[in-house]
């Protein structure tokens, strides 16, 4: 019960972080909020401040920041659409900014070395083994640092066994950086071919692990924020081109038993678990889709190509249904979400 309350309260959090984000470059930008409530359903506290209605909802899911004049005409000089175009476009993304930072801050926070010698293991291969098929058919080398794998980037180790798991293929084109200068390898084989101590299969493969500090920590932070970032857009990419369906998706339903699941198992985890999914708030928010912060970019974008802005009651049309189809897709992922824990308790 414990982590399912921790789960409950981070997934709050990250919501709260997410408004919080619109609502201070509102106020700092002299848009009026009239409203900034956490939850969603029934009131169950509110209190007016300055102009601005803060209310505490029954549940910890969701949760808004009312500007005027932000979905409608307002004469009001402190309305949204009064606002200069760039102020009103910072304030669109400053949601999703504040999840990219909240995630980045909580990974920085919980980075640890994760090599042996208490260093952290690199792209940078330190040995490759003379039987491995990467040597001998493929050209890798002591010393190359692995920039590229079939076109997929590689930021942090865990990229190499990514990148070799997205294809079905044993040959690889790989580019390396060697000697300081960028090699492109055509057709490397990486086979499990060398045994081990233990009687396992290995490529052959042994990378390289640095020394900790400083810049070390924060530059495996930086890279591991990024990656997080771009596995959300892959998954999204792979919803969309049919690769993964619909019903693989998880609501908050599903979110909060994995993350109270991640906590049985450690904080550790747990925390980064969390600045993943305050990341992919900030990813999925940006998508250029009706009722989500990317969708209004979308039109505060057209309204700069047009010079004026586009009618807001045909922007609300789109909206509104956007925010319907949305709220279909939400009780559908929370009823799958639902039936598979029902399933696993049966």
């Amino acid at each position: 019960m414990l982590q399912i309350i921790l789960a409950i309260l981070a997934f709050g959090v990250l919501v709260i972080v997410h408004e919080f984000g619109h609502f201070i470059t509102a106020k700092r930008g002299g848009v009026q909020v009239n409203e900034f409530w956490i939850g969603m359903g029934p009131t169950l506290l509110k209190h007016e401040y300055h102009g601005t209605l803060y209310c505490l909802k029954l549940l910890p899911f969701g949760g808004a920041c009312v500007m005027e004049g932000e979905d409608g005409e307002s004469e009001n000089e402190h309305a949204f659409g009064k606002a200069k175009l760039p102020r009103r476009m910072l304030i669109v993304c400053a949601g999703a900014l504040m999840n990219f930072l909240v995630g980045f801050l909580i990974v920085l926070a919980v980075m640890r070395p994760n090599g042996p010698n208490g260093g952290y293991i690199v792209s940078t291969i330190s040995e490759v083994n003379p039987a491995s098929t990467a040597a001998a058919d493929g050209g890798l080398e002591a010393g190359d640092e692995i920039l590229k794998i079939d076109g997929y980037h590689i930021l942090v180790r865990t990229d190499f066994d990514t990148a070799l798991a997205r294809t079905g293929s044993t040959t690889h084109e790989i580019t390396v950086r060697r000697n300081g200068e960028k090699v492109t390898l055509l057709a490397v084989k990486l086979e499990a071919a060398v045994t081990d101590a233990n009687g396992n299969k290995r490529i052959g493969i042994t990378f390289a692990e640095l020394p900790d500090s400083l810049g070390m920590h924060l530059s495996m932070s930086v890279r591991t924020a990024v990656n997080y970032a771009r596995l959300v857009w892959s998954s999204v990419g792979m919803l969309v081109s049919g690769q993964v369906g619909v019903d693989q998706l998880s609501g908050p339903v599903g979110v909060a038993e994995v993350m109270a699941d991640t906590a049985k198992y450690s904080m550790i985890s747990f925390f980064q678990l969390v600045a993943f999914i305050s990341i992919n708030l900030g990813v999925m928010n940006l998508l250029p889709l009706p009722a989500l912060d990317g969708g209004r970019l979308v039109f505060l974008i057209i309204e700069g190509i047009r010079r004026k802005p586009v009618p807001p009651k045909y922007e609300g049309y789109v909206h509104a249904a956007g925010l319907m189809l949305l709220l279909m897709l939400m009780v559908y992922v929370t009823g799958q979400d639902v039936l598979r824990i029902f399933m696993r308790s049966n």
